[in-house]
């Protein structure tokens, strides 16, 4: 199927249109990054949500996120700087993702397959060294099979799917090259 000329145009203008707006939408961002970290802890301290260690993984991820998207948003850099940060943001998404994925796989286990509670994540680091620690959280345990859901969908996947959107909106924001006009690059 051939592709329109038109579409090609109007895509392209739109994705240029995106690097005006850099700036503001790496902020609004850090504002998403924000809101859900305030979402997690509304549900944990007002509904009795409480965080098993991915859980708290993932927020650590939404939290570096949102530093990225926040320091990106302040900086405001040029079109190499603005790459750098496209892949950091694309990068620490692919980890929370990773994390998330992991959550919604051992949740989606049968009963006979999911591990053993385990201990909480203070007496990991108190008791093991980081490198072991982390193995343990990612193998994660019963308390992590435990399924919370909001709006009918499990926490994991909402963060499954705030780290995907996230991820592939600050990439598409900071990739895109400014276009050439005769009075210089638009920003």
């Amino acid at each position: 199927m051939a592709r329109l000329p038109v579409a090609d145009d109007v895509t392209k203008i739109m994705l240029e249109r995106l690097v005006g707006w850099r700036r503001p939408l790496n902020l609004v961002g850090a504002a998403a990054c924000a809101a859900l970290l305030v979402l997690a802890y509304y549900l944990q301290f007002a509904h009795g949500m409480e965080p098993c260690p991915l859980c708290v993984f993932q927020r650590i991820g939404f939290f570096v996120l949102g530093g990225a998207f926040l320091i990106a948003g302040l900086h405001a850099p040029s079109r190499c700087g603005a790459r750098v940060y496209a892949v950091a943001l694309l990068a620490i998404a692919a980890v929370g993702s990773g994390l998330a994925g992991r959550h919604v796989w051992i949740q989606s286990l049968p009963p006979d397959q999911v591990p053993a509670c385990g201990p909480g994540l203070d007496y990991l680091f108190d008791t093991l060294s980081v490198g072991e620690a982390m193995r343990m959280v990612l193998q994660g345990s019963g308390e992590c099979a435990q399924v919370d859901r909001l709006l009918g969908i499990s926490l994991p996947a909402w963060s499954l799917a705030g780290f995907v959107a996230l991820g592939m909106a600050g990439a598409l924001v900071n990739w895109v090259r400014p276009r050439l006009h005769p009075s210089g690059p638009r920003r």
